[in-house]
């Protein structure tokens, strides 16, 4: 038995169908694929994107991080270099200080020193001289016992100066005299003096009384 044949118009409106069919299918595979690769390098820029982010706050953070510790060692150093200076300049104060005491004490221990040299010195000279005036005083007493002429004129030297010192004493006491009378003298005159302007003001003084007594009896 024959198989019927089938229009040829109809087969290619199948084969067209299937191509269609073949072609709406692969478009939607690429749409597909197409949208998976688009949603892949959305998400690739995305995380490019804030793996960049991450990476430059981080970096930032690691950079200030690095400057704070250098700004600190920085400090640190600069504040252990002023410690250090100023340490040196208390050093060096007290160094200066000291050499100034043990300049003016090796100054002082000098200076008395040489006052007692000095003092020793004087010492020694005055007892030098002391012992020169004890020397010539014993000769002189020794020259004098065994010279009769001169016990003589120290005699007659010694009766002098009590003659002398009497009559000093007795002029001394003229004068004296003579200035206690003029004393008395000048006080009694002051005094009399003193008594008469008194009995002028009284009798003034009375006369005035009298005065206007006189007035007022004439104007009663």
């Amino acid at each position: 038995m024959a198989l019927p044949t089938l229009p040829s118009y109809w087969c290619s409106q199948q084969r067209l169908n299937q191509q269609l069919a073949r072609q709406r299918e692969q478009e939607a595979r690429l749409r597909q694929q197409w949208e998976q690769n688009s949603r892949y390098f959305r998400m690739s820029d995305i995380c490019s994107s804030k793996q960049a982010e991450w990476s430059s706050k981080t970096s930032y953070q690691r950079s200030m991080h690095a400057y704070q510790r250098e700004k600190m060692k920085e400090e640190k150093r600069r504040s252990l270099e002023a410690r250090r200076e100023k340490l040196r300049q208390l050093m060096q104060e007290e160094q200066d200080l000291l050499a100034r005491e043990l300049e003016e004490l090796r100054l002082s221990m000098n200076l008395q020193e040489r006052r007692i040299r000095e003092q020793h010195g004087k010492l020694k000279s005055a007892k030098e001289e002391q012992r020169k005036l004890i020397a010539e005083q014993l000769l002189y007493e020794h020259w004098k016992k065994n010279n009769p002429k001169l016990r003589e004129m120290e005699l007659d030297l010694h009766q002098k100066h009590v003659v002398n010192s009497w009559e000093m004493q007795k002029e001394e006491k003229k004068q004296q005299e003579a200035t206690a009378e003029q004393e008395n003298k000048r006080y009694k005159n002051e005094y009399e003096r003193a008594r008469r302007e008194a009995l002028e003001r009284m009798k003034a003084e009375e006369e005035r009384r009298l005065s206007r007594t006189d007035g007022h009896k004439r104007n009663p």
